[in-house]
């Protein structure tokens, strides 16, 4: 993404065209016309007073249609019509936020401003410098790893004996506000355990919905789809804490191994460690080296732990609480890799999930910035790949977003955020059948997975021709997360695509009584699509809801 950026200079370079400020007089390189119409031309006026800096889409619509009732549409179809006559690069879409043109400043009149108008450049592509710092030490820590030649994952093969899902530490002891030591010892023992070779380990976040268990164990493992299971309890007593671990078989109703931990509280890691040793052992797996956990204040650990509650709510209120801990972990230790990895996660599910539609773009910057803090401190973390995944892929950057999710994979098979990410930017421009295969693994790695995975495996079978299997899924995601826009827009699409277009309109008519501000021709055009095929073939299918 370029985005040089020059306010004093008269003309602008815009893709091959030339754009004078004071004349408003578009050319080609040759100096030949462009003729726009008139609310196009009066849109490329306001985005050219404005060069690489994003211009609300309110602020646009006011500036040239003022007093006149219109639609989006309108903004949109202007927006086409610059992209057709300069170049569908010289326009970037950030969805539900503007637009900002893309353009650079033509010297030939104005040598004298060049050194100035530099320093803006380099001000204005600070995030992608940021990027590529990361990017170049990824290729520092793993050059043939990277997948930078666009290879596509295979998820690996399950063994069904070789599966496995770490229940919630119970907590015995030392009231409820200790409970956040048990969960995430829980996930740090989760985290640890996928990355030895051969296991199948189900996501906390899946896991995490047994807390209490103390028997039914074997409905437990068949609901979750796996051989063993491994939980614990947490007696706190002063300065100490007692952790008893048992790894259960629960199809032969036995312990596999169990132990008991007697530990300072203020030293957590040593009984991460222990733990997953022990572990291993019992399941006569081969150690990775990696497995060890690194330290850091145990402070700052705790603060860590607290953070990840809040941001399991999935809520608006729950990312603001769990980056609020993830900072004070900072300020206890300021080179802890994982806090910044959180708030880079933490800014990516604003992104994702819409939280901060209002200011969005703010939180591009700080979370690509927290992403890369992470990877420079310990370039192993995937969960900083996924936020770059989930941020990039949000700012329209497809080849960074899919190159960063594979990454998080490559450094955790078991990564089932990985591969649901990595399968949301391939149907926007990748491979759809790696689509399929990354976003069915992430579904069996957590089997209690958040509605978006349905989605985007619905989304996946829609651009393969399959409207039926994808009307089944989008059927279920719309009941179970009724606020979910984007399932309303691709099953009214699917509706469409199997020639029922009447219910595709009601699904429409009821979005748009759900979300009066929802704007589906803005959704489809702002999506971002690479592939201008997969775009146009969603669009024909709502059209076509549209106009029956």
């Amino acid at each position: 993404m370029t985005s040089e950026i020059a306010t004093k200079s008269r003309v602008l370079r815009i893709g091959q065209g030339r754009y004078d400020l004071e004349t408003g007089a578009l050319t080609a390189a040759d100096g030949t016309p462009i003729h726009l119409r008139k609310q196009s031309a009066d849109v490329l006026a306001v985005l050219s007073s404005n060069p690489g800096q994003v211009v609300d889409r309110e602020a646009l619509v006011q500036a040239v249609w003022k007093d006149i009732a219109t639609t989006d549409d309108s903004l949109i179809q202007c927006i086409a019509d610059i992209r057709r006559a300069l170049g569908k690069e010289v326009i970037e879409t950030y969805p539900k936020i503007g637009y900002r043109l893309v353009a650079v400043a033509a010297y030939a009149d104005h040598p004298a401003e060049r050194p100035r108008n530099r320093l803006r450049q380099f001000a204005a592509v600070g995030v992608c410098v940021l990027f590529a710092v990361g990017l170049g030490l990824w290729f520092k820590t793993d050059p043939s790893g990277f997948y930078a030649d666009g290879t596509a994952i295979v998820p690996p093969r399950v063994v069904p004996n070789k599966t496995l899902a770490v229940l919630p530490f119970v907590n015995l002891g030392g009231g409820d506000e200790l409970q956040f030591f048990g969960d995430g010892l829980s996930e740090d023992l989760t985290t640890d355990l996928a990355k030895i070779p051969d296991l199948t380990v189900i996501a906390f976040a899946s896991s995490g919905d047994f807390p209490q268990a103390e028997a039914g164990f074997r409905e437990i493992a068949e609901n979750l789809g796996v051989r063993y299971l491994v939980r614990g309890t947490v007696r706190h007593s002063n300065d100490r804490v007692r952790i008893n671990v048992s790894l259960i078989d629960p199809f032969e109703g036995v312990n596999v191994w169990a132990e008991r931990f007697d530990r300072v509280r203020q030293n957590p890691f040593d009984v991460q460690e222990d733990v997953t040793r022990a572990i291993v052992d019992a399941l006569s797996l081969s150690l990775n080296a990696n497995v060890v956990p690194s330290r850091v204040a145990t402070d700052a650990y705790f603060m860590l732990l607290r953070g990840l509650e809040p941001l399991r709510e999935g809520t608006i209120e729950g990312n603001r609480r769990a980056r609020e801990y993830f900072e004070k972990a900072l300020e206890l230790e300021p080179n802890y890799a994982r806090a910044h990895a959180y708030i880079a996660v933490a800014y990516g599910r604003d992104m994702m999930f819409d939280y901060a539609a209002p200011s969005q773009r703010q939180s591009v910057q700080p979370g690509l910035q927290a992403a890369i803090a992470a990877i420079q401190l310990d370039p192993d973390i995937p969960n900083a790949y996924y936020a770059l995944a989930v941020l990039n892929l949000a700012i329209g950057e497809n080849d960074k977003a899919l190159a960063a999710a594979r990454h998080s994979i490559q450094l955790n098979r078991n990564f089932a955020e990985g591969y649901a990410i990595l399968a949301e930017a391939s149907v926007y421009g990748g491979d759809l059948e790696e689509a399929l295969e990354s976003i069915q693994h992430a579904k069996r790695l957590h089997p209690h997975h958040p509605a978006r995975f349905d989605w985007v495996e619905a989304h996946v079978h829609l651009q393969l021709g399959d409207a039926d299997t994808a009307r089944a899924l989008l059927e279920k995601t719309v009941e179970e997360a009724p606020g979910f826009a984007a399932a309303f827009v691709l099953l009214a699409a699917a509706y469409a695509e199997q020639g029922e277009h009447q219910r595709a309109k009601s699904v429409l008519a009821a979005l748009r009584a759900q979300q009066p501000g929802f704007r589906v021709g803005e959704f489809v055009a702002s999506a971002p699509f690479v592939s201008e095929d997969r775009r146009q073939r969603l669009d024909n299918a709502l059209q076509r809801a549209n106009r029956d």
